[in-house]
């Protein structure tokens, strides 16, 4: 029989992408070369190439969306007299992350107390 994990799920609306790699620093993954300094024999630790988010693990998933896109309640009308609905973006660089019981979540709570980003209303959601 397969053990039930909580899956808790947290909904993110950055200002821009940029703001969303700041905030979402626990989850990147710095890649490092361990060497022996031969002097000391101390174990040396060496970045290797650029740090990267790390999507999925057996803890959790980040789920990028960007931006978000919706109807303004406005039809247009195009060169061949077809009516649209017209869309714009909503505020906000979008990112859905699950956590699996309690994998990372102080680190997931801390986003949205030092970034403040939660949206009331997310428009896409985990199922």
């Amino acid at each position: 029989m397969t053990e039930y994990v909580k899956k808790n799920d947290f909904y993110y609306a950055f200002t821009d992408e940029s703001a969303a790699a700041t905030a979402l620093q626990p989850f990147y993954h710095q890649p490092v070369i361990t060497s022996v300094d031969e002097e000391t024999g101390e174990t040396v630790e060496t970045p290797d190439g650029d740090p990267y988010l790390v999507k999925h693990s057996k803890g959790h998933s980040i789920d990028i969306i960007g931006v978000i896109h919706e109807a303004t309640g406005v039809m247009l009308t195009d060169d061949e007299g077809m009516e649209y609905p017209e869309i714009a973006p909503v505020p906000g660089w979008h990112v859905n992350l699950r956590i699996l019981g309690d994998y990372m979540r102080a680190e997931a709570e801390a986003i949205n107390t030092d970034f403040g980003v939660e949206p009331a209303t997310p428009h896409r959601t985990w199922l």
